[in-house]
């Protein structure tokens, strides 16, 4: 089967998603990801790109949000992933497939997805700020390896907050059906799946309405719209069974 072509856009910002192949690790150690930083660093000086966010904290994969500014994703993806493996010098394959990419297409999905990609860290490593950009938006790191162009961001304050451990920050704090739609759309380019997708899968479909049934302050008619065209009776089906099941 010929592979698709992909869409895309010049001047976009991108979600860039890569996984290990799983025949070694895609990062084995501390110097494996210094390496990979610094060629993202020699990669953003030769093509220009502006880069948003960064997170190598799980050894399997990695994440990256770029601005190309006119500059040709492929490009730079190639030139990133052939100068890693290269280095790696892996005697199986390195790579699961082709990167996946997404763009991203309004200021509240970026902040909402590098919110994500910074969340991240936390399940991988014992010190999460080392390979995740967050540290940089933090003032914990002054001179990355793979400098960040935070000046683009114009609310430096939300990215930390929306990210803090433990900040304060409000559980039920998306409000809209709007709010909630982009937010859906941040979700399912973390995971990498389509709304489709998604929905026929109903195990990750429920799991979703009750992340957002605690995030949200949506009724369950929005819900159930938001996921498809769900019944109210439905919608608090699953809630009624996620308590049942936790109940205790």
């Amino acid at each position: 089967m010929a592979r698709q072509a992909r869409n895309a856009a010049t001047y976009g910002i991108y979600h860039i998603y890569q996984q290990g192949h799983g025949s070694r690790p895609l990062f084995a150690d501390e110097e494996d990801r210094i390496t990979w930083l610094q060629m993202i660093a020699r990669a953003k000086e030769n093509f220009g790109f502006r880069l948003y966010a960064y997170c190598a904290a799980n050894p399997q994969e990695y994440h990256l949000v770029l601005n190309l500014r006119g500059g040709d994703l492929s490009k730079v993806m190639k030139s990133i992933n052939i100068a890693y493996a290269m280095y790696v010098k892996c005697d199986g394959q390195l790579f699961r497939d082709r990167y996946k990419s997404t763009l991203v297409d309004s200021r509240e999905q970026l902040l909402q997805l590098m919110d994500l990609i910074h969340r991240r860290s936390r399940a991988h490593q014992t010190k999460p700020d080392l390979f995740n950009s967050f540290c940089c938006y933090r003032g914990l790191v002054k001179d990355p390896l793979a400098p960040l162009d935070m000046d683009d961001i114009s609310t430096i304050e939300e990215v930390v907050q929306n990210s803090k451990e433990g900040g304060k920050t409000c559980n039920r704090c998306i409000q809209t059906i709007p709010e909630a739609e982009a937010h859906l759309r941040s979700v399912l380019s973390m995971k990498q799946i389509t709304r489709e997708e998604m929905q026929l899968d109903k195990a990750c479909r429920n799991q979703l309405i009750i992340q957002f049934r605690q995030e949200t302050t949506l009724s369950l008619k929005e819900l159930g719209s938001l996921f498809g065209g769900l019944s109210e009776s439905a919608v608090s089906k699953i809630i009624s069974r996620y308590h049942e099941a936790f109940s205790g």
